[in-house]
């Protein structure tokens, strides 16, 4: 734009310059002819210019001038015209003719869509003051401009265009390899911890791709030794589960007989009772062990139960730990059935009521829901202690126990929910717990995706 505009601006001032010189050629070719004549016929006295003279010279001055886009305009000074090839129009810009003797002004007007300079100059000729108005075509200046300016135009349209290509095309290059770690990283979020990046450049995407793929065959590595050894645990507590019952039986049962059978001292009884004790408790360990068992290796048989009926069960079959600190289970259910493990739903159900007669202080009640909101849910709620919210996550992790020191008193091991948390994906449940300190537990079980018979 700044080369159109400048090369504009060159043409223009050109074009004005030739006209000042045509003009001026044109006053001094006028002035001398008319003195010329008036000496001729007149040669000892200076009259004014004749008109007819004026226009005779202006006209023999016409016929010799090569350029046909070129006219003249002569008023004098009242605006009397004295000669006029240009039939268009005069100037209309009054202003233009304050100028003083043999000074120029000019202008550029579009008539009829084409640009005309106008450059005007008032000169002296025997004590008169004429007006002379050299006007001239320079459309070709504007066209030339316009066309310049069209064709940067088209040309900006098109280095836009190309650009655009390009700049896809590169994008796309560019972009390429990171759509191609972006999918393997979703992969491995999936678990697909084998996939690798096939990305073969030099440069830091290159780097990045060998770097990720590195990392994801260290993760592998270690999942793949996680996985081992999680296994190599299973087995080990599994046969130990095994091999632990027998050996426990007698102990608890050589214990029991000799407490109840024979007489010893205050303190052979109290060590004879914390061994029957310590093995009723690895006892019951290795029951709940086995339950995991059976739940990981055994397919549940799927069958409706009442869950009103499984509720009111439950209930009746813990009276007896209910009269203990006498708790209330209050229980409310709607009518409907659930495709269900009845056994299995039942030792869900018990467990986390027996948490919350252990969480609850003497005299309180326990709430039991079953009912409908788009999916089946059973909600137990209690009043008791409480969970820390930071330990909220980690109540379903095998042994691990909120209140190690509670928990030991109530023989508890830490696998009661761990073993609900399995219970529950079996029947494609969500188990959600919200609790605080000091204010109680409410357990939410909700049955994703299940049959309802109503």
């Amino acid at each position: 734009m700044y080369l159109i505009n400048r090369s504009f601006k060159l043409n223009l001032n050109s074009e004005i310059n030739s006209a000042i010189s045509e003009q001026n050629r044109f006053c001094n070719s006028i002035k001398l002819n008319i003195t010329v004549m008036n000496k001729a016929e007149n040669p000892f006295t200076y009259n004014d210019v004749n008109y007819g003279n004026l226009n005779k010279n202006i006209v023999s001055y016409m016929k010799y001038l090569s350029n046909k886009k070129t006219h003249f305009q002569v008023f004098d000074d009242s605006g009397r015209k004295i000669y006029d090839d240009f039939k268009i129009g005069a100037i209309e810009n009054k202003g233009q003719w304050n100028i003083s003797k043999d000074k120029v002004s000019y202008e550029v007007s579009e008539i009829k869509e084409k640009n005309y300079l106008y450059v005007n100059k008032r000169i002296n000729m025997y004590n008169s003051y004429y007006r002379v108005s050299y006007i001239k075509e320079i459309s070709w200046v504007y066209e030339n401009y316009r066309y310049l300016c069209n064709v940067l135009m088209k040309l900006n349209i098109f280095v836009c265009i190309t650009l655009v290509i390009i700049m896809i095309i590169l994008s796309k290059m560019i972009i390429s390899p990171v759509n191609k770690l972006i999918k393997s990283t979703q992969k491995i979020s999936d678990g697909n911890f084998n996939e690798r990046v096939d990305i073969n450049s030099k440069d830091e995407i290159g780097i990045l791709a060998k770097n990720f793929n590195y990392m994801t065959s260290v993760i592998e590595d270690n999942i793949n030794e996680l996985k081992e050894s999680s296994e190599d645990k299973q087995k080990f507590i599994d046969n130990l589960s095994h091999e632990i019952r027998s050996p426990l039986t007698s102990i608890i049962g050589y214990t029991d007989y000799l407490i109840t059978n024979k007489d010893f001292d205050e303190e052979t009884f109290k060590a004879l009772n914390y061994v029957y004790k310590e093995g009723k408790r690895l006892e019951k360990m290795s029951s709940k062990l086995m339950d995991l068992i059976v739940i990981r290796k055994e397919k549940p048989k799927m069958k409706y139960e009442s869950i009103k009926e499984i509720l009111e069960e439950i209930k009746a079959s813990m009276v007896p730990r209910l009269r203990d600190k006498n708790i209330d289970i209050v229980v409310s259910s709607e009518e409907s059935s659930i495709l269900m493990d009845k056994e299995l739903i039942i030792i869900l159900i018990k467990n986390f009521i027996d948490n919350a007669i252990k969480a609850s202080g003497e005299g309180s009640k326990i709430y039991v829901n079953a009912y409908l909101n788009i999916v089946p849910i059973i909600e137990i709620k209690d009043r008791g202690v409480g969970i820390p919210r930071d330990d909220i996550k980690k109540i379903f992790e095998p042994f691990y126990m909120v209140d190690k020191s509670r928990d030991r008193r109530n023989n508890g091991v830490g696998l009661g929910l761990s073993i609900c948390a399995k219970i529950a994906e079996i029947h494609n449940a969500e188990i959600k717990v919200e609790s605080e300190v000091g204010i109680g537990t409410t357990v939410r079980i909700e049955f994703n995706n299940m049959e309802v018979e109503e």
